[in-house]
């Protein structure tokens, strides 16, 4: 009897233990405060996940240096959430089997072109492109072209860097693993970025070279004049202002969502 007892008394503490590790399916973004998350390195995800986790930030966030990191880490169960920008986000949930972006936005933010601090007579050249891109429709356009169709099947050939022109070239800085915004095919890149800034590139009449770079590397670049400009879906913040002019934005209400497994996800 006492072995039997024994044996009851076990098992109970089995099942206990095996209910207790599984832990209740996400709901709200609050249950986020304490699990393990993940965000590109020096990206405004990061922040907020930092913000988010308090002072269990070191313990719990993980920073990775491209999306595609982030998500393996999620799906093989290493942490419950990445923190990251929508339409990426979008891109991952459609492509990856599984995944599911959580309902409630972290945060909404506007993007901008990066300049070294003072270059004023490039930050007053681009505005002006960028102005007269707006006003005619070529920015919708190329907004168009990747938001409602398959951006997979553009020819990187197609788009016009204006090779050989007389007033030489703007190299522009980038993190090429951001689609639809950026995204490396072969040796080439596509994007809303790559064409805005090839056609920004026309109107000053330069030759567009793309620099692909680690995110995190983006401001030091621009900083030394490795590079003109940055662009890759950059968030316009006060505390990068303080390192860097910014251009006039180019896109107004851009979130910062979690993507999560969807068999972890209640709504």
């Amino acid at each position: 009897m006492k072995k039997f007892l024994a044996c009851l008394l076990l098992l109970s503490l089995f099942a206990s233990c095996a209910f207790a590790d599984e832990p209740a399916k996400l709901k709200s973004i609050d249950q986020l405060k304490t699990e393990r998350l993940a965000a590109q390195r020096g990206t405004v995800g990061q922040f907020l996940a930092e913000d988010l986790l308090g002072d269990n930030k070191a313990r719990l966030l993980t920073t990775y240096e491209k999306y595609v990191d982030a998500i393996a880490s999620l799906r093989q169960g290493k942490i419950r959430a990445v923190v990251m920008d929508e339409m990426p986000a979008k891109r991952f949930v459609s492509e990856v089997e599984g995944l599911a972006i959580m309902d409630e936005a972290l945060s909404e933010e506007n993007y901008a072109i990066g300049f070294r601090k003072g270059n004023t007579e490039l930050v007053e050249a681009v505005n002006k492109a960028l102005a007269e891109m707006k006003a005619d429709g070529t920015l919708d356009k190329i907004f168009d072209k990747y938001l409602t169709g398959d951006y997979t099947e553009i020819d990187p050939a197609t788009i016009d860097f204006n090779k050989g022109a007389k007033g030489g070239k703007l190299f522009v800085g980038t993190e090429a693993g951001f689609a639809p915004y950026e995204l490396k095919v072969g040796t080439s890149y596509i994007g809303i970025d790559v064409e805005m800034c090839a056609a920004i590139a026309k109107k000053l009449d330069r030759e567009l070279v793309i620099e692909n770079m680690n995110f995190d590397a983006l401001p030091m670049a621009v900083s030394t004049n490795k590079v003109d400009m940055i662009c890759a879906g950059i968030t316009v913040t006060d505390e990068r202002k303080e390192n860097m002019d910014f251009s006039d934005n180019y896109v107004v209400g851009a979130k910062q969502v979690a993507v999560v497994r969807a068999d972890d996800y209640e709504r």
